[in-house]
C-alpha cells in the first residue's frame, strides 16, 4: 500500500507547498493500483496547480530561470567557514506568506537540513554559489526568491533522449517529469504506464519494474534508475541546465568532500583530509 504522509513529504522535497500536497495525496488515496495512483496524483497537481498560478506567475517563473541562468558573477557574504558560520546564525527566520522553496536549497541536497554536523556541506554550496547565498539572505527575511522555484532547473532527465511526444509532454507537465524522477521510475517508461501501453509482465510488481528498467532507442533494458538519478547532473527542462549548479562530491571510498578544485576535507569539520 502506497505510504500518504511519504508521498506528501515527496511532493514536498518537489517544491509543492504542504497543503497542496495533502490535499493531491489525499485525492489520489482512493487509487486501487499504482498507475492509477500516480495519474490521479498528477492530475490532482494540476488543478490545484491552475487553481494557484495565473499565465502572469508562469512568465514570472520563465523570467527567473532565464535571470539565474545569466546572471554576472558575485561576491559571497562571507571569505571563509568562520565567517559562513556567523553569517548563517544572523539569518532571519521570515519568509513570505507564499513562500516556495527555491530550486537551489533543494539542489544542495541533505546538507540544507541538518545542523552543526551538516554545516561545511552548506558552506561549500553557498560558496560555490554566492548569488544562491545572496538570494536566501533575502528570502530569510521574507522576500520573494529571485532564482526559479517551479522546478525546473532540478531535471536530470535527458529530453533530447526520449521519444518526442513524450519529452514535449513533459515540457508542457514538469511537474510530472520531477514525480517520476521523485519515484526512481523511467520517465518514459512512466509516461507510458500512464498511457497503458508499457509493456509490464503480468508477474511483475509495476512500481519496481518501472524503478529497474528504462526506456531506449533499441528497446526497454535493465537499469538502477535510483541510482543512475543519484549520479546525474541537473540538466534542467531545457537541457543546458548541467553547469546551473557546481556541486562538491562525496569520495566513497573515503568519506571526503571533494571541492570543485580537487581539494578534499573533512565534511562535518571542514579539515583538510589527509
Amino acid at each position: 500500500m502506497i505510504d500518504i504522509s511519504q508521498v506528501s513529504s515527496l511532493l514536498q522535497s518537489l517544491g509543492v507547498s504542504g497543503a497542496a500536497a495533502s490535499k493531491a495525496a489525499e485525492r489520489a488515496a482512493g487509487s486501487s493500483d499504482a498507475a492509477g495512483f500516480l495519474k490521479q496524483l498528477q492530475s490532482s497537481l494540476a488543478e490545484l496547480a491552475s487553481e494557484k498560478k495565473s499565465p502572469a506567475d508562469a512568465a514570472s517563473a520563465t523570467s527567473a530561470a532565464s535571470s539565474h541562468a545569466t546572471k554576472p558573477a558575485v561576491q559571497a557574504p562571507f571569505e571563509s567557514f568562520e565567517e559562513f558560520r556567523a553569517w548563517e546564525k544572523g539569518l532571519g527566520n521570515t519568509f513570505a506568506a507564499d513562500y516556495q522553496a527555491p530550486d537551489y536549497v533543494r539542489a544542495m541536497g541533505m546538507c540544507r537540513m541538518g545542523g552543526e554536523a551538516e554545516a561545511f556541506g552548506r558552506y561549500t554550496f553557498f560558496k560555490n554559489h554566492p548569488e544562491c547565498a545572496i538570494d536566501y539572505q533575502a528570502v530569510r527575511s521574507g522576500a520573494p526568491s529571485q532564482m526559479p522555484t517551479d522546478g525546473s532547473t532540478l531535471v536530470k532527465s535527458d529530453l533530447s533522449a526520449m521519444p518526442t511526444e513524450t519529452a514535449s509532454y513533459y515540457r508542457k507537465n514538469p511537474g510530472a517529469l520531477l514525480m517520476a524522477e521523485g519515484f526512481n521510475m523511467d520517465p518514459t517508461l512512466f509516461k507510458q504506464r500512464l498511457d497503458g501501453k508499457a509493456d509490464i509482465p503480468t508477474d511483475a510488481n509495476a512500481s519496481e519494474w518501472l524503478m529497474q528498467h528504462k526506456w531506449t532507442a533499441n528497446g526497454v533494458v535493465a537499469n538502477d534508475n535510483r541510482a543512475t538519478l543519484a549520479q546525474a547532473p541537473f540538466r534542467g527542462l531545457d537541457g543546458n541546465g548541467t553547469s546551473t549548479y557546481r556541486l562538491a562530491r562525496m569520495d566513497p571510498g573515503t568519506g571526503a568532500l571533494v571541492d570543485l578544485d580537487g581539494r578534499r576535507y573533512d565534511p562535518r569539520t571542514g579539515d583538510a583530509a589527509v
